[in-house]
């Protein structure tokens, strides 16, 4: 028995000490912000739990998911987010679904655009508009594809559809694929002077980084400027009312998106939400209502 009495004692000193602890003192349930693989809804994901984590003492978990199960986990979960509604066209359709079961925080950024680009280089006389690529010539320089995303993304509904609605059925392919090996196939086109067309959209870093060009939608499949949205479920602002108007205060400029997004590709999403938040204190205290100077994570 004497030799139990250690263990057992170190369990009782173990209950004890836990049992004093103030239940206040416990930490909150995390709040869950889903991030699919638009670049710009990585980085925002990133600062928002950055900030949410160090002004209010919140913890936040990171959650990788498509779209579609993006929008249905907002609207099923309690505490949770998602920074990257693109609507009114992208996503509209997953919106549609959940919107009375969400609750809409407002844009977080001007300027929101996709369609399909191609390297400034590609003449503009030869393929300026959707329309162009049903010329034989031009397939054939295209090599009768067209570079995508993954295949949940909202972008790549609408270019079946922008395909479908230009006939392009039977003279090209939506190819599947990562952002990252879209932007890599874009990469290599543009170091062997290649044509290629590629699913885009903006704020994205390659648009700093390659000079490219949207083609023209005379149709309006793609529709018109989009804004991107945060959605919360509808109990963080009961369980978190102090987040959740910061998050309703939340906004950046399209060159702030950009700039941090070039950043997010030459380090990471974690360092370039950190360097958002140390070189832009006003803005963080913008948001939270506190001052500016206690707002770096690093402080």
């Amino acid at each position: 028995m004497k030799r139990f009495l250690p263990v057992l004692m170190t369990a009782v000193f173990a209950a004890m000490s836990l049992s004093s602890v103030p239940a206040a003192a416990a930490q909150a349930e995390p709040i869950r912000i889903y991030v699919d693989e638009y670049a710009e809804g990585q980085v925002m994901s990133h600062v928002a739990k950055q900030v949410i984590e160090t002004t209010y003492d919140v913890p936040v978990e990171l959650k990788m998911v498509a779209v579609g199960p993006a929008f249905l986990g907002v609207a099923n979960d309690d505490r949770s987010l998602f920074l990257v509604a693109w609507l009114p066209r992208t996503h509209g359709a997953y919106m549609d679904r959940v919107g009375d079961d969400v609750d809409n925080l407002g844009e977080l950024f001007d300027g929101a655009r996709l369609g399909w680009a191609v390297p400034a280089y590609v003449p503009e006389d030869a393929l300026a508009s959707i329309a162009d690529m049903k010329d034989p010539a031009v397939a054939e320089k295209l090599g009768g594809s067209i570079q995508g995303i993954s295949a949940g993304a909202g972008l790549m509904q609408v270019s079946k559809e922008t395909i479908d609605g230009y006939g392009l059925d039977d003279d090209y392919r939506l190819i599947t694929a990562s952002s990252a090996a879209m932007t890599a196939a874009l990469k290599r086109a543009i170091d062997n002077k290649e044509w290629i067309a590629v699913t885009a959209w903006s704020p994205h870093w390659m648009w700093e980084r390659f000079d490219l060009r949207y083609l023209d939608d005379p149709k309006g499949v793609l529709g018109g400027r989009e804004h991107v949205d945060a959605i919360a479920s509808k109990g963080l602002a009961k369980s978190e009312p102090e987040v959740h108007a910061m998050l309703k205060r939340m906004h950046y400029t399209l060159d702030q998106i950009n700039t941090a997004l070039v950043n997010a590709e030459e380090t990471s999403y974690a360092e370039a939400a950190q360097t958002f938040i140390d070189e832009h204190p006003d803005v963080i205290a913008e948001w939270t209502g506190r001052g500016a100077q206690n707002q770096s994570a690093g402080n």
